[in-house]
């Protein structure tokens, strides 16, 4: 069994309902489902038991289907071991613990339990924070025109 926490196929928003999905979470889940013949079970944090439809609607929106899920309204590296170590007992064994909490990961390693730390870094290239100023048409027409009179002075002279 694999035990995969719900931020690593979502990018999580204030509201369940509305996260959007991770491709590369859903690439990996792509991967290990066949795998593991659909024995994957989501565990999913700060959720109470009135947002467990809006879970179950999201996760078959998005084409999710786990073989179980955990529910806990609790959050936070702790919590997810708690939860963690009764899926352990319950199920005898865990193949792979997978999450994009490094702290959690390292709790969950002490326990003797493979992990996975999946990180997915959003950097913004410099390149791309610069503001881009627009050249306007004008001024493209203008170093076309430089340009083709200085190709034509350089020609003009071999002459």
């Amino acid at each position: 069994m694999i035990v995969v926490a719900f931020d690593v196929i979502a990018n999580r928003s204030t509201e369940i309902g509305s996260s959007q999905p991770n491709s590369h979470g859903r690439k990996l889940w792509n991967m290990l489902f066949p795998t593991y013949n659909g024995r994957i079970c989501l565990l999913v944090d700060g959720v109470d038991k009135h947002h467990h439809e809006l879970v179950m609607q999201w996760l078959k929106k998005e084409g999710f289907k786990p073989g179980s899920i955990d529910f806990h309204w609790e959050t936070g590296p702790d919590n997810r071991l708690d939860r963690v170590r009764a899926i352990h007992a319950a199920h005898t064994r865990i193949d792979w613990y997978v999450d994009t909490d490094p702290k959690t990961v390292a709790k969950v390693i002490k326990e003797g339990i493979p992990t996975l730390l999946v990180t997915v870094p959003h950097v913004v290239r410099p390149e791309w924070d610069q503001p881009r100023t627009i050249v306007g048409w004008d001024e493209i027409t203008k170093e076309i025109e430089t340009q083709a009179l200085k190709n034509a002075e350089r020609t003009w002279r071999e002459t």
